[in-house]
C-alpha cells in the first residue's frame, strides 16, 4: 500500500486539481477530448461515491442489519421495502405489471405526502406566523410584500374565465387578470434572483478554485 507524506499528498492533490481545472475550463474553446475525459472521471467518481453511500448508509443499516437482527418487528419493517422491490420487478412482465402498480402507487402517495407536509410546515405555517400586525417598519413592509407576492403568484397560475369574446378568445375577470400580471412580475423577479444567485455562486467557486491553485503554485516555490 502506497503511503504519502502530507507534503506529497498536497503536491499530488494540487496537481490533480490543476489538471482537472484546466480540463474543465477547456470547454470554453469548445468540446474536446480533454474535457470529456475529465467529465467522465467526475461522473464515475460521483456514481461510485453514491453507490458506497447507499450501501453503507442505507442498505446495510436499514435493510441487512434489521433482517439479520432476529427481532420480529425489525424484520417485518425491513421486509416492506423488499416486498415493494419485488413488486416493482413484476412490472417487467406485462401480465404481472398490475401488481407492480401497487408499489408505484405507494411510492407516489408517500412522496406526495412528504411534499405536502414539507410545504405546509416549511412554507405555509412560517408565512402564516409572520409579524403582519405585530411588526413595524421594514418588518411590516416585508410581510405585506410576501403576502401580496404569494397570493398574486398563485392567482397567476389560475385561469378563471368570465366567458369568451366574439373571436372565441377566453376572457378572464379583470381583477384576476391584473392580479395575475402582478404575480407574473413576482415570478420574473424570483427567477432573475435565482439566476443571479447561480451566476454569483459560479463566480465564487471559480474564484475559490483559482485562489487555491495560486496558493498551490506559491507552495511549489523553493
Amino acid at each position: 500500500m502506497i503511503s504519502l507524506s502530507p507534503a506529497q499528498a498536497d503536491l499530488v492533490g494540487g496537481a490533480l486539481g490543476f489538471l482537472f481545472t484546466v480540463a474543465l475550463l477547456s470547454y470554453l474553446i469548445g468540446d474536446n477530448p480533454l474535457y470529456r475525459i475529465a467529465l467522465h472521471i467526475f461522473i464515475g467518481v460521483s456514481v461510485g461515491y453514491i453507490v458506497l453511500v447507499v450501501i453503507y448508509q442505507a442498505l446495510v443499516p436499514r435493510l441487512v442489519a434489521p433482517l439479520t437482527s432476529g427481532d420480529p418487528v425489525s424484520i417485518g419493517l425491513a421486509g416492506v421495502p423488499v416486498i415493494l422491490f419485488l413488486l416493482l420487478l413484476l412490472k417487467l412482465n406485462p401480465r404481472t405489471s398490475w401488481l407492480g402498480s401497487l408499489a408505484v402507487a405507494f411510492m407516489i402517495g408517500v412522496g406526495t405526502a412528504v411534499a405536502v407536509g414539507g410545504a405546509i410546515t416549511g412554507t405555509l405555517l412560517p408565512q402564516s406566523n409572520m409579524p403582519l400586525l405585530k411588526g413595524d417598519g421594514l418588518a411590516f413592509l416585508s410581510s405585506i410584500i410576501i403576502v401580496i407576492g404569494t397570493i398574486t403568484t398563485l392567482i397567476a397560475f389560475q385561469f378563471w374565465i368570465r366567458g369568451r369574446s366574439a373571436s372565441g378568445d377566453a376572457q378572464r375577470v379583470a381583477l384576476i387578470r391584473y392580479a395575475g400580471y402582478v404575480g407574473q412580475g413576482f415570478t420574473m423577479i424570483t427567477l432573475g434572483v435565482i439566476y443571479a444567485g447561480m451566476i454569483l455562486s459560479g463566480i465564487a467557486i471559480l474564484s475559490e478554485r483559482l485562489s487555491t491553485l495560486y496558493g498551490w503554485f506559491l507552495n511549489l516555490r523553493p
